[in-house]
């Protein structure tokens, strides 16, 4: 179906934190899973995503964001075609870019929203990723970390992870993503790619 998958997005809270503590970390997760993305108006961002990667891109941008006090993501996701490309994602146009953009306008107290042609695909992934990151809302800064750090280097062991994010016990780490429901997001990342494969 050659199907495209466009995030739009913004960051929660932005002004809460100096922005050069959290930009460097916004552009590491879009520069880690993105095709190519953009950050706009100092706290909004696009970019292109493949199907595999999709939704450990929303959970790592959460993880990244949720690293820092009272912040976060908002994303709108559209699923669509791309009609014209060009290098610079603004100019690129198709109905992956206006899904994208109408989802992130009915956001509404939603902090993720899929849009396609297909309503049986968006119901089951708009209901799915929104009880998940329900799990995401509630995780700590140390937990976020975690999770960060477990997404960026899933083969690690919980002692490389624990030398990574600088901590000194595994318990605590072991605790942090298991409080952090780290192993139901994986679930979650593996089953909504295997859906979305099926119509992408």
């Amino acid at each position: 179906m050659n199907q495209r998958i466009i995030i739009t997005g913004d960051v929660v809270h932005s002004r809460s934190q100096d922005i050069g503590l959290w930009m460097p970390e916004l552009e590491h997760s879009l520069r880690l899973h993105a095709q190519r993305f953009d950050v706009f108006r100092g706290d909004s961002f696009q970019a292109e995503v493949d199907v595999e990667q999709l939704f450990t891109t929303i959970f790592h941008l959460k993880a990244s964001l949720r690293s820092f006090e009272n912040m976060d993501v908002r994303l709108g996701i559209g699923i669509g075609e791309i009609s014209y490309i060009d290098p610079d994602i603004k100019k690129a146009s198709g109905t992956a870019f206006v899904y994208s953009g109408e989802a992130f306008d009915h956001l509404g107290k939603e902090s993720i929203l899929f849009k396609s042609e297909n309503e049986d695909l968006d119901a089951f992934l708009n209901l799915t990723t929104s009880l998940a990151c329900l799990i995401a809302e509630q995780w700590t800064v140390n937990m976020a970390e975690s999770v960060k750090a477990a997404l960026e280097n899933p083969e690690a062991t919980q002692q490389e992870l624990l030398e990574i994010i600088g901590r000194k016990h595994q318990s605590q780490l072991s605790l942090e993503l298991r409080k952090a429901n780290y192993a139901k997001i994986q679930q979650v990342i593996r089953y909504c790619t295997q859906e979305l494969r099926k119509h992408a």
